[in-house]
């Protein structure tokens, strides 16, 4: 379910150049996906194991490797800019798709262990064997379950707004409850306008206050892409929390907007108690916290991996 950002808020900006066109949001991706070219990295696609999997790559092999993996909605390049940019001069940085957004796709049943595989198949065909892995909600459960299974490949973890095993049925029924869906798929993959402007105020502290017409063009671009595989992830996921759980041996940071709309800071306090990682809550902020407080949030991440 869980979605990190859907827009930079200098979309706004951009909608004053655009606002009488009917592809605004497919040339603000483009101009997106033009920054990142501007900045030194490169689109690169690997088809391995079934799995079709886009990535951003500044190919800086000497440095170390930081992997920003998005939440549910959105694709890579949108939910990470400004990390892809504060980041880029001392680290090498992979942004991938998750399989079944922005341009990743695979064969397989849509699940959390065809997610992590992904990420495990990526990982090895550009020879990475020590990643410090950054996650947002639904990354995050990816993140965690790749640390699970593959401990020794990775220097770090860090969970942004994902609570791992520690959030119950009764929470999530609770939160849907709150914001008036039926299920996680009523809420994570909309359909409409309408079901866009909820997601985007139950996902960001202060939502952008974005036209009609621009958030219909959301959909099949930056949201419900995948609608079918989308909704079997959300309905495989809650069956998969008690793999998220044993002995843990990787340094952990959790970061987590003191706001959230989605996840509780109790949460986020059971799930560093449980995983002795290291806590850090953000004022001002929801669950799109690394685009809502992104100088904070990059500080408090660089001190984590030099450390």
């Amino acid at each position: 379910m869980w979605f990190h950002k859907l827009f930079s808020l200098t979309l706004i900006a951009i909608l004053l150049l655009f606002n009488s066109c009917n592809k605004t949001v497919k040339k603000f991706d483009n101009r997106l996906a033009n920054k990142y070219i501007n900045r030194g990295f490169s689109s690169n696609k690997i088809e391995k194991n079934g799995h079709s999997i886009f990535y951003w790559d500044n190919k800086k092999e000497n440095s170390p490797v930081v992997v920003f993996i998005h939440g549910f909605g959105g694709d890579g390049k949108i939910s990470w800019e400004k990390q892809a940019k504060d980041f880029n001069d001392d680290y090498r940085v992979i942004v991938p798709d998750l399989l079944w957004f922005g341009n990743s796709t695979s064969t397989k049943t849509p699940s959390l262990s065809m997610q992590i595989d992904a990420i495990s198949t990526l990982l090895k065909e550009l020879s990475v064997q020590n990643a410090n892995l950054v996650g947002i909600s639904y990354g995050g459960f990816i993140s965690l379950g790749f640390a699970y299974k593959y401990p020794n490949r990775l220097n770090s973890v860090t969970i942004v707004d994902s609570p791992g095993s520690v959030i119950t049925d009764e929470e999530i029924d609770s939160f849907c409850k709150s914001v008036g869906a039926d299920n996680t798929v009523d809420a994570f993959v909309p359909e409409n306008a309408d079901e866009v402007k909820r997601l985007l105020n139950f996902s960001f502290h202060k939502p952008p206050k974005l036209p009609s017409f621009i958030r219909e063009q959301t959909i099949g671009i930056y949201l419900s892409k995948y609608p079918k595989q989308q909704s079997l992830l959300l309905k495989d996921l809650p069956q998969n929390r008690d793999s998220l759980t044993g002995e843990y041996d990787v340094p952990t940071l959790i970061l987590w907007g003191k706001e959230d709309k989605v996840f509780s800071i109790q949460n986020a306090k059971d799930l560093s108690s449980n995983l002795g990682a290291e806590l850090t809550i953000f004022e001002n902020a929801g669950h799109a916290l690394p685009e809502e407080q992104h100088k904070a949030f990059n500080k408090r991440l660089k001190t984590f991996l030099n450390d």
